[in-house]
């Protein structure tokens, strides 16, 4: 974590309620999880579109995908997946933006993230992502890129959790930006 953010200052809720460093099939992988009301900032460049989720919630309840108009994207279009939610806790991509897909390289549109990243769930990814879902939890995932060839890649990706009708969580929107390895 970087100590200068405003993260570390230990204020409430802007600390993360869950932080986790390891080793990957393709390098490291470090995963945090923060309370909804978290301070924007805590999320460095993906600050925008954490703000503009949080706008979003209303009371208890979390955003649901059908809160969002395409102008709350501006300038993000390329960089945003929704998945919905596989009971394991394995995301299928209903949409997978170009960017997203240029990043990882390749489109999972309509796959299970296991598809396109076989170690998701030996990783940690998968138990990660079921966090976020089970605790409503704000989810920020910083790794290489774990595809041979993309290794050079770090991605910090913020998942952020959608519920349906009856409040349950069913989907993630996932924004994400990368920079290579060591600049992330």
């Amino acid at each position: 974590m970087n100590r200068d953010s405003p993260c570390s200052a230990g204020a409430g809720s802007s600390v993360p309620v869950f932080e986790h460093s390891t080793k990957t099939t393709h390098g490291s992988m470090h995963v945090r999880r923060f309370r909804r009301d978290a301070p924007p900032a805590c999320f460095g460049g993906l600050a925008p579109m954490v703000a503009v989720w949080q706008g979003k919630c209303r009371n208890d309840a979390l955003p649901r995908w059908k809160d969002f108009a395409i102008e709350d994207f501006v300038g993000w279009h390329r960089y945003v997946a929704l998945s919905d939610l596989e009971p394991d806790g394995d995301p299928r991509f209903r949409i997978f933006g170009s960017g997203v897909a240029e990043i990882l390289g390749g489109d999972l549109t309509g796959k299970r993230l296991s598809e396109g990243f076989p170690a998701a769930a030996q990783d940690g990814v998968l138990a990660h992502i079921s966090a976020v879902r089970d605790e409503r939890l704000i989810g920020l995932l910083t790794s290489n890129v774990a595809k041979p060839g993309h290794e050079h890649r770090c991605i910090t990706v913020v998942e952020l959790p959608l519920q349906n009708v009856s409040g349950a969580v069913c989907q993630i929107l996932h924004v994400c930006f990368s920079a290579p390895a060591g600049d992330g």
